[in-house]
């Protein structure tokens, strides 16, 4: 018993010192076309390619109502990232285009489309026409015009049109979802495909996004944040905000109106920013409320969300809040179990690829330069750290000691 308590220790300390090794975590850059190019999510990317041309989109559809989407179109944005910042001629630029094309067509076929309602006001649904028509927006955009595909761009200008037309005639702020839901999530996505619209062609859409952001003002919880959820119709809350939602959205507000979203980061960060045993987490749920796990929040562990932490650190990132994005990228690196191979990285050991993918997305933010911060993020966590370690110790000689007295 005693050496199986010793052993238990052992294994406790090893597992602390690793922690805390990966908190150190700093991604590898290397000269791609004359431009640094973040490696790991290249590496990321190409590991995700397997199982996604294996019908891993289909299977993630089995266990998240949207899934197959969702997949494919974090997966094409990744690449698109990557695509923006690198010259046309560059090997990597073409094998970037052709994966996000790939992706983007999946989401356009029938298994695309069978989970969502065509005969809704925004056909198909705001959160189908959001991820299909930003992903179409930022592909686009990551080309010379000259050399964007004319059937995608007519296709884009047409899907832009809808949306813009469903909001145009409503006050509701919030179309469908589904028949009967509506989830402001999905319809930020679809303004700011709209804004994107506005960046590479010649702008329609301003006053329509200042008179939907005007609405949307009118359609806040009770902590002046954007809902989760609101009742099919009318706009009303019906779910007040929360930490998944927020961090998604906020990454494309930011594109709409950015001195407008900064206004609701400070308000996402005063709620759903907190930290755990030192090291920084997003909750799902503001202080108070009663804490509930469904398919949207991932696991919540003491109240942190995991899909509210994981693309939080793409949030704080672009809202530059450099010190916690990195603790969230580091504790990611730190807890979630990444393999490398020499051409691949996973995490979970690569067996739910949508994790795989909403890493890659949220790392894809620092596609190009590596983030850095001077503040001492770890130091509560080491300090912690130390003192387990140390009791760790005296517990192991104490038990030796007894052993020999034995």
């Amino acid at each position: 018993m005693r050496r199986l308590l010793q052993a238990l220790l052992l294994l406790v300390g090893v597992l602390l010192i690793y922690l805390n090794y990966q908190l150190y975590y700093r991604p590898q850059f290397s000269l791609v076309a004359g431009q640094q190019v973040n490696q790991d999510v290249v590496a990321q990317l190409r590991f995700l390619r397997v199982p996604l041309h294996h019908h891993a989109a289909e299977q993630m559809q089995q266990i998240y109502p949207e899934g197959f989407v969702y997949l494919n179109a974090l997966y094409s944005l990744s690449w698109t990232e990557l695509a923006s910042h690198l010259p046309p001629e560059a090997p990597l630029y073409q094998e970037a285009l052709a994966e996000s094309a790939w992706a983007i067509h999946q989401i356009q076929s029938p298994t695309g489309q069978q989970t969502f309602d065509p005969n809704l006001p925004l056909p198909f649904g705001a959160f189908y026409q959001g991820w299909l028509t930003y992903s179409q927006g930022r592909f686009l955009a990551a080309q010379q015009p000259a050399h964007r595909n004319s059937v995608m761009v007519a296709q884009f200008e047409q899907q832009c049109a809808q949306i813009a037309q469903v909001l145009q005639v409503s006050d509701n702020p919030y179309p469908e979802s589904y028949t009967g839901s509506a989830w402001p999530a999905d319809v930020v996505m679809c303004v700011a495909a709209l804004a994107w619209h506005d960046k590479i062609n010649p702008p329609q859409y301003h006053a329509l996004i200042r008179r939907w952001l005007r609405a949307v003002d009118t359609r806040l919880d009770s902590l002046d944040m954007i809902p989760h959820r609101t009742k099919a119709g009318t706009g009303q809350v019906a779910e007040a905000a929360r930490g998944s939602s927020q961090s998604q959205l906020l990454n494309f507000l930011v594109e709409i109106d950015s001195v407008y979203a900064h206004k609701h980061f400070l308000r996402y960060r005063r709620y759903f920013l907190t930290t755990r045993l030192g090291l920084p987490g997003v909750r799902e749920y503001v202080r108070g409320a009663v804490p509930l796990e469904d398919i949207d929040t991932g696991p919540v562990i003491w109240q942190v969300g995991g899909a509210a932490s994981l693309v939080g650190r793409r949030t704080m990132q672009r809202y530059a809040d450099t010190a916690v994005a990195i603790g969230l990228r580091n504790s990611m690196e730190a807890y979630g179990l990444p393999t490398q191979g020499r051409y691949d990285k996973r995490y979970l050991f690569g067996q739910l690829p949508i994790a795989d993918a909403f890493i890659a997305w949220s790392n894809s933010v620092e596609a190009t330069h590596e983030i850095r911060t001077t503040e001492h993020w770890r130091i509560r966590f080491q300090l912690l750290s130390v003192a387990i370690l140390i009791l760790l110790i005296a517990l192991f000689l104490w038990l030796q000691r007894a052993a020999k007295g034995a």
